[in-house]
């Protein structure tokens, strides 16, 4: 059926504008789906799909050649563009991809059972409109929740496991495209006599909404797959910290022994300082005297907590602080009743900690500073570590150490807060104190 140029016309703008639309619905959903904070290359993207979708439908390009237009837009953007990874990239155009699909499965199916009612011109460009219309809506709520109900699964570093869901993705791609003769490689012939052509329209609608139900279907099952996977990686991090502590601690114990021999042995130092000086051998009771100053350094416990174990703990990290050009300022108190396990404030001090001297040694231009403060207040233990930072950009991402924290104050049924202003970054946690806690 050929229509007037008018409606030639007319019909070829709604089309462009329509996936110019839906264009722009595809760049949001890779931002969203990836979590990176481009926005200067939108209208790049928006007018290059657009031009090519012109191009090919002025020269009646066939649909396989759109669709490899399509997924090379989508890929090359993403990989060269936005500097994505290739890992980061296939996934979320196989979602766009096989959402498309549907969309266009849906579009034939209607207008084929649209062809076989004769009706005005005007009602079939008309129908058509508001056909492609319709859909399109449905498209661009589809891809905002897909990007805002599995956001975290794109997001994820392990985005191998987004794998499993190219080859059913592509099967089902195939199957629609082929069944249907979206395509227009096929011959007239064969595509007559495709499986689609031999069913009824209803038919058809049922089988390309199974296939979206099985896409969803492996949709979620790869996000929790993941998040599975993301967990037990965290899980097995917060294990093996835990041994490090553990570790650690009995170093810390075994240095506070030989501080404590240090000590017991002072009085015999003296006498060999007294010794040297009284046959005025200077030099020897010097060196002697800087040997034995580096020992009372590297044994030499300053912080007085209230907890031996958080002493040895404070001490370790403040003093590497300080020499990485660090000032530490520390008020710390642990109340003799205090309830909370060793292993437990020593891993929220010891992330604490290693996230802000990690955050200071980036500062250039000033004085970085750590300031920690922990205290009783009523019922309560809390815990603040205020450090420098260099301003952030875009986003920040919270790793397994806060994990770590916020995990270990819900033990003691507290809770974390985190304040970021650009130049200082604010972490605090309170615990309640038993009898009001359930730390058991």
């Amino acid at each position: 059926m050929e229509y007037p140029h008018m409606f030639s016309v007319g019909f070829y703008s709604w089309w462009l504008l329509l996936n110019g639309i839906l264009y722009l619905a595809e760049f949001y959903f890779i931002r969203s789906f990836t979590g990176i904070q481009e926005k200067k290359y939108m209208v790049c993207y928006v007018l290059t799909s657009g031009l090519l979708t012109f191009l090919a439908m002025y020269f009646q390009s066939s649909g396989v050649l759109r669709l490899i237009l399509h997924m090379g837009i989508i890929l090359c953007f993403s990989r060269f563009v936005l500097k994505l990874k290739w890992a980061e990239t296939v996934a979320p155009a196989m979602i766009i991809l096989t959402l498309f699909t549907f969309m266009e499965g849906f579009q034939t199916v209607f207008m084929r059972w649209l062809a076989g009612h004769s009706m005005k011109m005007h009602t079939a460009v008309f129908m058509q409109m508001l056909l492609s219309g319709g859909l399109a809506a449905v498209l661009l709520l589809t891809l905002h929740f897909v990007s805002k109900r599995y956001a975290y699964t794109g997001r994820q570093k392990l985005s191998a496991y987004m794998y499993p869901l190219l080859l059913p993705c592509s099967f089902i791609v195939w199957v629609i495209r082929s069944g249907l003769g979206l395509d227009m490689w096929m011959e007239p012939a064969v595509r007559k006599s495709s499986f689609w052509e031999k069913r009824q329209s209803l038919w058809a609608m049922i089988w390309i909404l199974g296939a979206c139900v099985i896409f969803f279907i492996i949709l979620r099952l790869v996000s929790r797959i993941l998040a599975l996977s993301v967990q037990e990686t965290e899980q097995k991090r917060l294990e093996d910290q835990i041994r490090k502590q553990y570790t650690y601690l009995e170093e810390a114990k075994k240095r506070n022994e030989q501080y404590r021999t240090f000590q017991h042995d002072i009085n015999n130092h003296f006498l060999v300082l007294s010794g040297l000086i009284r046959e005025k051998r200077y030099e020897e009771a010097e060196i002697y005297f800087d040997k034995l100053h580096g020992s009372s350094d590297r044994l030499l416990i300053g912080i007085e907590t209230g907890n031996p174990i958080l002493d040895i703990l404070l001490q370790e990290k403040i003093s590497f602080a300080v020499s990485s050009g660090i000032e530490v300022k520390h008020d710390v108190q642990i109340p003799p009743d205090c309830g909370a396990e060793d292993m437990d404030l020593c891993m929220i001090l010891a992330n604490a900690l290693d996230n802000a001297v990690h955050a200071c040694r980036k500062v250039a231009g000033r004085q970085p500073e750590i300031s920690v403060m922990v205290r009783r207040r009523h019922h309560f233990l809390i815990i603040e570590v205020v450090n420098t930072m260099v301003q952030a950009q875009g986003r920040l991402e919270y790793g397994t150490g806060l994990n770590n924290i916020r995990r270990t104050a819900e033990k003691y049924e507290g809770t974390m807060e985190i304040e970021n202003d650009g130049e200082t970054f604010r972490l605090t946690v309170l615990l309640c104190l038993a009898p009001f806690t359930k730390a058991g």
